[in-house]
């Protein structure tokens, strides 16, 4: 993980995290930096104003810079970061089937720091 400049890693790691709210009903869509396509989280896990911890079927390797974009209504929310770990999970569908998972934890850029807060705000119900 790239070390913050405003922050060290554990200030980082000793932020405030938030389980996000459930009730949201928005969508959280993932993109790979240089690729057009976008890709739905299964599950947003835990948030701060420094990191990311989402559920996804997309496998993203550690370092690949990507954006989350969170659209409802007429709100988007927009923030970039880095990947800076991933483990597989499995996930158990109703229909009982097993479908591979993966745990991205994601590094959000200190340079965008206001639309990181905004997210974290609006996902934690703080205002």
């Amino acid at each position: 993980m790239k070390e913050n400049s405003a922050f060290s890693p554990a200030e980082q790691r000793q932020a405030e995290r938030q389980s996000p709210l459930q009730s949201r009903k928005g969508k959280l869509h993932l993109s790979i930096e240089g690729q057009p396509k976008t890709y739905g989280i299964s599950a947003l896990r835990d948030i701060s104003p420094f990191g990311v911890g989402v559920e996804s079927s997309l496998l993203v390797e550690e370092g690949k810079r990507i954006q989350l974009t969170y659209k409802e209504a007429d709100l988007a929310l927009i923030v970039v970061g880095t990947v800076a770990w991933h483990i597989q999970t499995e996930a158990t569908r109703a229909d009982t089937a097993k479908q591979e998972q993966y745990q991205l934890g994601i590094e959000l850029s200190p340079a965008g720091i206001a639309e990181n807060i905004d997210l974290f705000r609006y996902m934690s119900g703080i205002r």
